[in-house]
């Protein structure tokens, strides 16, 4: 097992610094297709811009009473099951989202899996509105 290899502790170290381009504080997508330049800091300090067409395509697939709940950027969350890599959707108007825009409605305990090549497929759309997370 990877953590016993490591250590917990250095490998927590290892998964938060791969995830300091996860973003301090989520805006709504109400908020992003507000602005003019569309944009969330992530833990690095960084600032990352939101194409506005990739805004615009989400918006277009959540109904606008949704929109002041609806985060940006999506989170993917990327684990290894056996041999295999697995992508958890846990929040549930992203889950919803991605089943209306991307046809995809594989659930595991009410989370929205994915296999890396669906996870692909909605990566190539919303490049800029959508984040991998790890976790191991």
């Amino acid at each position: 097992m990877l953590g016993d290899r490591f250590g917990d502790r250095a490998l927590a170290k290892l998964v938060e610094s791969i995830n300091r381009h996860l973003p301090e504080r989520r805006q709504t997508l109400k908020a992003m297709l507000q602005m003019d330049s569309p944009s969330f800091r992530a833990k690095d300090g960084i600032e990352y811009d939101i194409a506005r067409e990739e805004l615009e395509f989400i918006a277009e697939h959540v109904d606008e009473e949704e929109h002041d709940r609806f985060a940006i950027p999506i989170i993917l969350e990327m684990t290894s099951l056996g041999d295999e890599y697995v992508i958890y959707v846990r929040d549930r108007r992203h889950a919803e989202f991605i089943q209306r825009a991307f046809g995809f409605e594989r659930y595991v305990n009410d989370v929205m899996m994915l296999y890396t090549y669906e996870m692909q497929k909605i990566r190539k759309k919303l490049r800029t509105a959508s984040q991998v997370m790890f976790r191991v």
